[in-house]
């Protein structure tokens, strides 16, 4: 490869990159679906009203299952993040299967008003579920503005080359320049998110909770 060719080729994937990071953080989002009603408190069913607690059980622990195995399985979420996730994981579900013990061994209606309403006490949808995206997805973003300034580093290096060899570089140095203060303002807009949601617990619903898990959807 020619030095000239070289150095284009550092102003067509630093330009790329430039043109491509001012949305990366933006893009993060993640549902936020709400904790529902699972039982009318008027049905006199023990039945019927065992089927959709129970239901509305599973429904939670299948989630926390999905969301169990991303964290295990992403290469980017920090050690003490994971560690944070996979035990309020691991709590919750424990809580629900004793909650699920307490309503199969129910007898009366009026036991199962008491039990059913603290399925939604664990707030796996509406603060759960939309923590652990954003402290992955913040994750995500470190990592990713990490491995692209090392990035910036090599084709620095190229740029340097191509300038002793008395080409114009002035146009590669003003992208390079331009990417790596999108790489900071990604980092410093995405990086801070996973510290402040991480510790967020069901108690904490809805304030402060839910501002701030609003405030990291907006990051």
């Amino acid at each position: 490869m020619t030095h000239r060719t070289r150095t284009w080729l550092v102003a067509f994937v630093v330009g790329g990159l430039v043109m491509a990071l001012p949305g990366a953080a933006i893009a993060q989002t993640d549902s936020n679906t709400t904790d529902i009603e699972v039982v009318d408190e008027h049905n006199s069913d023990i039945g019927e009203i065992k089927h959709r607690a129970l239901h509305a059980i599973d429904k939670r622990l299948h989630t926390i299952a999905r969301l169990t195995h991303r964290v295990e399985a992403s290469n980017t979420v920090t050690d003490e993040h994971a560690k944070k996730l996979l035990r309020d994981l691991a709590d919750a579900a424990e809580g629900l299967k004793e909650l699920a013990a307490k309503i199969r061994a129910a007898e009366t209606i009026e036991e199962l008003r008491e039990l059913v309403p603290m399925i939604g006490d664990f707030k796996i949808n509406v603060l759960v579920k939309p923590k652990v995206n954003q402290v992955l997805k913040s994750d995500r973003i470190v990592a990713a503005t990490k491995r692209l300034a090392e990035f910036s580093n090599k084709l620095e290096m190229l740029i340097d080359r191509a300038e002793a060899a008395g080409y114009d570089v002035t146009r590669p140095e003003r992208l390079l320049k331009r990417m790596r203060l999108n790489l900071r303002a990604a980092y410093e807009f995405g990086a801070p998110v996973a510290d402040m949601v991480i510790d967020l617990q069901p108690e904490y619903w809805p304030d402060p909770a839910k501002e701030t898990l609003k405030k990291g959807r907006r990051r």
